[in-house]
């Protein structure tokens, strides 16, 4: 039996092997993101559970905000998008832990929400 041709075999499956115990590894864990839409306005809570962010996004005039429920804080912790629908959203840290919220569009005589939480 001729072993010889099984040399580069074993050279490409330690090298594959290298590689993959280097790309596992150098990759960082997913951050967890939670997200709730309202049409096209969403919020956010930052993989850290402290950052938190509120974007208008349609142009149909209406405000969008986000009540945050913060362990160590007593109510609600508001945060809206400050420039409506124009580039850019609101956005906070807070001290403690964002253990949900509630998106809301601020419609005349009627806001409209969704809760989430994570």
């Amino acid at each position: 039996m001729n072993l010889t041709g099984l040399a580069p075999l074993k050279t490409l499956s330690v090298i594959a092997g290298i590689g993959a115990l280097v790309f596992s590894t150098a990759m960082p864990a997913q951050a967890h993101l939670v997200r709730a839409y309202h049409g096209d306005d969403y919020a956010s809570i930052g993989a850290d559970h402290r950052w938190v962010e509120v974007c208008d996004i349609e142009r149909d005039g209406n405000g969008v905000y986000a009540s945050f429920t913060v362990r160590g804080t007593t109510g609600p912790q508001k945060v809206g998008d400050p420039n409506g629908s124009a580039a850019g959203c609101g956005n906070r840290v807070f001290s403690g832990e964002v253990l949900g919220f509630s998106l809301c569009e601020d419609v005349s005589g009627n806001n409209n929400c969704v809760n989430k939480n994570h």
